[in-house]
């Protein structure tokens, strides 16, 4: 029985991760807080847009010394060319923001993210493999039909003979992981104290046509496998897209693999591969133990459930926690410590940076000294920032970004380095740690935190004058220039020959001279707001002014629920309300409206302002995309019960009627009011027709309700709008479809499904697709 009620979703993210969900060429973000998984996409929105919700940020925070050149790349050359370079600069600036798709709540708590690709998946994106606590595994994948999650497969290994001795401690004692292999071949869950779950993945090599088959040339026919249920909710039937999973224990892989501290699937190997970090004891500080962990690299054979040992190295730091897989060109595995960073290219060679005073004392191996830096690093998460250059982002437990360089000499990495990124650069951005981070592209990524509101950073670089000048594109004849930004768009060209591929000599150079490539700036995008770790709470009662407890009569609750939530520096108040506390700036009596629809519409453009072709480049007065709902049409109802509708306009002043149009008030009550034909046409449904008007209300069309056929004149009892489409629901039970075309003329659609004309509709909907 379920006996608590859940006031507000979760807000902390736990996990994240950056794929093709939705759709091939879509780029969509999901992230996971605790229970609830979200589906964002990505919009890019230029700063003169968002600028009013900047303003608003900066006003609240007026008591604050602000300097407009911070974090600015160009602030310092801005300074000299005057505030008009600044206006112009933010022109060209643009913002990621992430747009909500779906969310959905599900009946356990994620504790890990991982992409597969999957040439079988309804929406032709990639699917997700998400993993719950006490070892459980489902693959989801996107149904654009239902516009919903679609699980694909089930996988659990609860059964008390996977859980070795009778007196072995339950599963949620241990810390269960998931890692997937970087080509989608397989995936592996480590659960319970010693156990890995293999599932592995059809791969596309697999799809071979039969129908070119040569038995002389190719052997005898493969015969197909019949279709057999499995254990664990698998199949054998080729068309699922995974095979049965098993089971293998560590200690049957390597004896050394008594305790298992984490593992990764390594890139650019033929097979999949992961690296593992064990040790043969317990680690314990009590008992003066260090260096008795080991780094081992296996080979899976999946089909004979076997494995092979490529890759041994002893005597690593006892802090070790985790093992990260490097891309190409930098490759091998990074292992990160407490008190050390170590990397272990393919052969085995490594490379270590000690980053406080207690990475001497804690280990014998050998480490290059930046104990000035002084950082702890429990809890710190790292994410490609630039593989062509060896640069990889590291945000520590304090919030503070450091960056991670390696010295690539072909392929071949020759050390790494590590140095912290000035507060002015942006490197104090982020108030606390975060627990995930995700590449949104080339010059943005995704910060989740459990502590504090989740961040959208996009970086520039930010170069000498000197080199600037060398960097830009410039055209004599128009006097233009094309700095860092611009030429991020030409490296487009460079993946249609691939990523991995790259010159060793131009590697070298870029990885050894950092400073060539400018050093990153950041900034905040996008944020995703946060109440939790919620500390303590009470109940409190609001105790507005004179002025505004008149305006608020009827719009605010008695109690608020007062919380204190963050941490570190990202500690505030939040207070918490059952429904949405809207601030009101005026109050008038309308006690003859039925309702009301705002809108914004595109003005038209008069033909001495037009192009030579129609193309037009106008101000924001004649785009909707700058413009906040400026009209509203309301339907009224007299007492004597006399029906008509009007229409209002914003002024600064407030809502004021608006004559001079050819709006007419008196042709009867409104069922529905909206845009159409990508804000160029409003759309007012009447009862008896449907009114067709320019952004300056001029009337362009009417559409009568009348049936040819039998010449009844049904009347509208129902609408729905969604652009381009409309739909009526009269009251003889039939349906009006009509649609707006480029013309921006409204005309009714053929009913060519005979369910149309044959079932008596009491209502309808249609949705907003997009």
């Amino acid at each position: 029985m379920q006996c608590y009620s859940e006031l507000t979703p979760p807000t902390a993210v736990t996990h994240s991760l950056c794929l093709p969900f939705i759709s091939p060429q879509s780029n969509n973000l999901v992230v996971a807080k605790a229970s609830l998984l979200q589906i964002f996409t990505t919009k890019s929105v230029s700063a003169e847009l968002d600028k009013a919700q900047n303003a608003q940020l900066q006003s609240s925070r007026a008591t604050e010394q602000y300097d407009s050149r911070v974090n600015d790349d160009e602030g310092l050359e801005a300074s000299f060319l005057g505030g008009d370079s600044v206006l112009v600069r933010s022109d060209r600036s643009s913002y990621t923001k992430l747009v909500l798709v779906a969310e959905f709540p599900l009946a356990g708590t994620i504790t890990g993210l991982a992409r597969i690709g999957s040439k079988t998946t309804a929406s032709g994106g990639e699917a997700l493999l998400l993993a719950f606590k006490d070892a459980k595994l489902s693959m989801v994948e996107w149904d654009p039909e239902k516009y919903s999650i679609n699980t694909t497969s089930i996988h659990f290994y609860e059964q008390e003979e996977l859980q070795g001795s009778p007196w072995a401690t339950p599963l949620s004692y241990h810390v269960n992981f998931l890692a997937a292999d970087p080509g989608s071949r397989c995936a592996a869950l480590k659960f319970g104290a010693r156990s890995l779950a293999i599932l592995q993945f059809k791969a596309p090599e697999e799809d071979i046509d039969m129908e070119d088959w040569d038995e002389e040339l190719d052997g005898p026919r493969p015969v197909k496998e019949l279709s057999t249920t499995l254990s664990n909710g698998t199949s054998s039937n080729e068309e699922t897209p995974y095979s049965s999973s098993f089971v293998l224990r560590l200690p049957g892989l390597d004896p050394s693999l008594i305790h298992p501290v984490h593992l990764a699937f390594l890139h650019e190997y033929r097979e999949p591969t992961f690296g593992i970090i064990s040790s043969t004891t317990s680690p314990s500080l009590v008992l003066g133990r260090k260096d008795q962990l080991t780094y081992m690299v296996f080979t899976l054979d999946i089909q004979q459930e076997a494995s092979t040992t490529i890759l041994s190295v002893g005597g690593l730091p006892q802090d070790l926690f985790r093992v990260i897989a490097l891309p190409a060109p930098v490759g091998g595995a990074l292992l990160v410590g407490t008190n050390e960073l170590i990397h272990i290219d393919q052969s085995g060679k490594s490379h270590g940076v000690g980053v406080n005073q207690f990475a001497k004392q804690a280990t014998s191996f050998s480490l290059v000294d930046q104990s000035d830096l002084e950082l702890r690093l429990e809890g710190c998460e790292i994410e490609v920032l630039s593989a062509e250059n060896g640069e990889f982002l590291m945000v520590v437990n304090d919030g503070r970004l450091a960056l991670v360089t390696f010295k690539v000499d072909g392929r071949i990495v020759s050390g790494l380095s590590l140095r912290l990124i000035a507060p002015e650069a942006g490197g104090t951005i982020i108030p606390t740690g975060v627990t995930t981070l995700s590449k949104l592209n080339k010059t943005c990524l995704f910060a989740g935190s459990e502590g504090a509101d989740s961040l959208v950073l996009g970086w520039t670089r930010k170069q000498s004058q000197s080199g600037r000048r060398k960097s830009r594109l410039q055209d004599p004849s128009l006097e233009l220039d094309m700095d860092d930004e611009d030429m991020e768009d030409l490296d487009d060209d460079d993946d249609l020959y691939g990523e991995d591929y790259v010159p060793a000599k131009q590697s070298a150079q870029s990885a050894s001279a950092p400073g060539k490539t400018g050093e990153p700036v950041f900034r905040i995008h996008d944020r995703l707001v946060s109440i939790a770790p919620i500390r303590d709470f009470a109940l409190g009662q609001a105790n507005p002014s004179d002025k505004e407890s008149t305006n608020q009569i009827g719009v605010t609750s008695d109690l608020s629920f007062v919380c204190t939530c963050g941490q570190g520096n990202a500690g505030s108040i939040a207070i918490i309300n059952r429904e949405i506390q809207p601030k009101v700036i005026g109050r008038f009596e309308f006690p003859e409206a039925r309702g009301f629809w705002t809108m914004a519409a595109q003005k038209p453009i008069p033909k001495s302002l037009q192009g030579d072709k129609g193309a037009v480049s106008m101000g924001a007065e004649y785009e909707t995309s700058a413009q906040y709902d400026r009209f509203m049409i309301v339907p009224k109802v007299d007492l004597d019960g006399y029906e008509t509708s009007d229409v209002y306009v914003l002024t600064g002043a407030g809502f004021e009627a608006l004559a001079g149009t050819e709006f007419e008030p008196a042709a009867g009550f409104t069922i529905e009011a909206g845009t159409m034909g990508n804000h160029m046409r409003i759309i007012q449904v009447l009862k008896t027709a449907v009114h067709c008007y320019d952004g300056d209300f001029g009337l362009t069309q009417i559409v009568p309700m009348l049936d040819e056929e039998t010449g009844a004149e049904p009347r509208v009892d129902f609408a729905s709008i969604a652009d381009p489409f409309l739909l009526l629901v009269r009251d003889d039970a039939s349906v009006f479809i009509a649609k707006i075309f480029k013309n921006l003329e409204l005309e009714e659609l053929e009913k060519e499904d005979s369910a149309l004309t044959s079932t008596k509709w009491a209502t309808g909907c249609l949705p907003a697709t997009t």
